[in-house]
């Protein structure tokens, strides 16, 4: 139970950071051509963006995680 919920907020934790940063570093009218009538599609794209980027990192970090377990464990 301790996992799944460390793994969710990590997940929620890093998909909030790369929303942030997408949402605020990235000027997306030089990328993409937003408008008026697009503006909601461009906001959906940079959450799908990141869901999958946090998801991707959080990921690799849980990993990490995992692997100094398992070292640490190997050393005792």
């Amino acid at each position: 139970m301790v996992q799944l919920l460390f793994t969710l907020s990590s997940h929620m934790l890093f998909i909030y950071v790369s929303f942030y940063l997408l949402k605020d570093l990235v000027r997306w009218e030089k990328v993409l051509k937003v408008t008026a009538e697009n503006t909601r599609k461009v906001r959906l794209l940079v959450a799908f963006f990141s869901i999958v980027m946090g998801y991707i990192m959080s990921s690799f970090f849980i990993s990490l995680y995992q692997l100094w377990q398992e070292a640490l464990r190997g050393l005792l």
